[in-house]
């Protein structure tokens, strides 16, 4: 009996030394899994973090750039700048930008004298079929032919166009804002007029406001001499 005895616990114990690999097995298995569910999330946690940086760093930068100096043409007749000419071009490493007038707005402040928040407001706006780059012909193309319109802003394409109105990585577009004499509006005792046209020492600033990234703020200051015709604002 004793034997029966001794033989029956060694297969108790071999039974229970299996059944404990088992179990160990199973909570490797297990916290293998948990290891590889804390790892997924932490892998997503990174990568949402990253969309999100890299989301709040394009909506801080602008998606365009100044590609050169500002140009104005001068009336040298009434010594008053008439015509300013912005180049543009996409910033490096940004997506391509809708300016077409429903999305872009073009703001315009003359510093103590008017402001608009957006002159840039119809699709005719947004000229693209521009051959003849001087600046006299570029500013006489964007000029309004009636004695209505006093500022007029258009955005031409200058090089790359593939036929729409998004400037994409490659291609150069031009702000080009005109001043058209005196704009008339109604206010409580009347009538009054502005004289919209530039002048020596005027401050102006344009923002460019784009569906995505900050926008592009442009000042300069008109010089004190307006004699030549042609002035590069920097």
């Amino acid at each position: 009996m004793g034997r029966k005895t001794h033989r029956l616990s060694r297969r108790v114990k071999a039974v229970v030394g299996v059944e404990s690999a088992i179990v160990l097995i199973a909570f490797v298995v297990v916290a293998a899994a948990l290891a590889f569910v804390v790892l997924n999330m932490g892998f997503f946690t990174t990568q949402r973090s990253k969309e999100t940086i890299g989301s709040g760093l394009a909506q801080a930068s602008s998606a365009l750039e100044l590609d050169g100096s500002v140009i104005a043409r001068v009336n040298t007749t009434n010594n008053s700048v008439d015509c300013i000419v912005i180049p543009l071009r996409l910033s490096a490493g940004q997506k391509p930008v809708d300016l077409t007038p429903n999305q872009t707005n073009i703001a315009l402040w003359v510093m103590g004298r008017y402001g608009y928040l957006n002159i840039y407001t119809d699709d005719s706006q947004a000229v693209r079929d521009v051959t003849d780059f001087k600046i006299e012909s570029l500013c006489d193309v964007v000029m309004p032919k009636d004695n209505v319109t006093a500022i007029n802003a258009s955005i031409i394409w200058q090089a790359g166009n593939n036929n729409d109105t998004v400037l994409d990585a490659g291609e150069k577009a031009l702000i080009v804002i005109t001043f058209n004499g005196n704009y008339t509006y109604n206010n409580e005792t009347g009538t009054s007029s502005v004289d919209v046209r530039l002048r020596a020492y005027n401050v102006f600033k344009v923002e460019i406001r784009v569906p995505i990234g900050a926008a592009l703020t442009v000042e300069r200051a008109i010089p004190a001499s307006l004699t030549q015709k042609v002035i590069d604002l920097g």
